[in-house]
């Protein structure tokens, strides 16, 4: 396990959240250029899977609940399933954080989101500096 300072955590990179988005291919052009440049600076990149319900378009281990293909796991990323609104409540999130060492998450995902609200909040509780990073609207 890699200690770092700082991680990149993607709230939106599932399937069912960019395929078919009106902004898809300028969001995950600005999206994969912020995780190569955190990569760049070996920050760890933390990918979120949102288990999504029954029957709907996220619906777990369903096709739009896997990774966009154009965002993919590597060996040093964290891809940690989670629950909707907020990735650190119920999640092994902030222990595997802690556990390496962040002190500051940057958080990347569709703007003015429960989910980026929810988890920015929770992250600041846990103790993390918070940057929501700015990107295309959704």
């Amino acid at each position: 396990m890699t200690l770092t300072a700082t991680a990149l955590l993607l709230l939106n990179v599932q399937r069912h959240d960019l395929e078919g988005h009106p902004h898809e291919r300028e969001m995950t052009r600005d999206w994969a250029h912020h995780v190569e440049s955190a990569r760049e600076h070996g920050d760890l990149i933390v990918l979120l899977q949102w288990d999504g319900l029954p029957d709907s378009p996220g619906e777990t281990f369903g096709k739009g609940w896997t990774l966009h293909p154009d965002f993919r796991a590597e060996a040093s990323d964290l891809l940690v399933r989670v629950r909707r609104p907020d990735a650190f409540h119920g999640s092994d999130l902030g222990a595997e954080l802690h556990g390496r060492a962040v002190r500051d998450v940057f958080l990347l995902g569709f703007p003015d989101t429960a989910e980026v609200a929810a988890t920015a909040t929770s992250a600041q509780g846990a103790g993390f500096g918070v940057t929501v990073l700015t990107q295309v609207s959704a």
